[in-house]
């Protein structure tokens, strides 16, 4: 049995690999796992579709060129829309300004080509490794090489 001092001693709340520290480190990976999970990356795609194909067709024209005022207002939008995914918990450890701060500079560094590029050739590399279509070329390479041998039955026309 454990003695009164022991045991507050292994409840003590620590950032460095106590109970804290493991509370937060599930917290995340439960958020990543909700952030990742099939069902959101069905509902990204969706909202990537339908900004690039609205109503699943091909604008006929471009679509014109956004103010000054409609670029702010969507910044306004995206930057109030990524605080509400911070639970109050956090902005209220942080603060609200440097949340803001932290997701301006996320929105801001999202404004270059260079890095957008970048993330979408990694995002791909992503779906690409999660959708394993290495496997099924292989697998496909390996079924038309066996199909192709000299003496395959099914080439030679004779059933088993």
């Amino acid at each position: 049995m454990l003695a009164p001092k022991d045991f507050s001693e292994r409840i003590q709340p620590s950032w460095e690999g106590g109970w804290c520290a493991n509370a937060a480190s599930r917290w995340l990976e439960v958020q990543v796992a909700n952030l990742t999970s099939p069902q959101r990356w069905v509902q990204y795609l969706r909202l990537l579709q339908e900004s690039i194909w609205p109503g699943g067709v091909l604008p006929k024209f471009p679509r014109p060129v956004r103010t000054q005022e409609q670029k702010l207002a969507a910044e306004k939008q995206a930057l109030q829309s990524l605080m509400g995914v911070l639970p109050d918990l956090v902005v209220e450890i942080l603060g609200v300004n440097k949340c803001q701060l932290s997701w301006g500079l996320v929105l801001e560094s999202l404004q270059q080509p260079l890095i957008n590029r970048h993330l979408i050739y990694c995002l791909g590399d992503i779906i690409l490794e999660f959708l394993d279509l290495s496997a099924s070329v292989e697998e496909s390479a390996a079924t038309t090489s066996a199909s192709d041998t000299p003496g395959n039955s099914k080439r030679m026309g004779v059933s088993s």
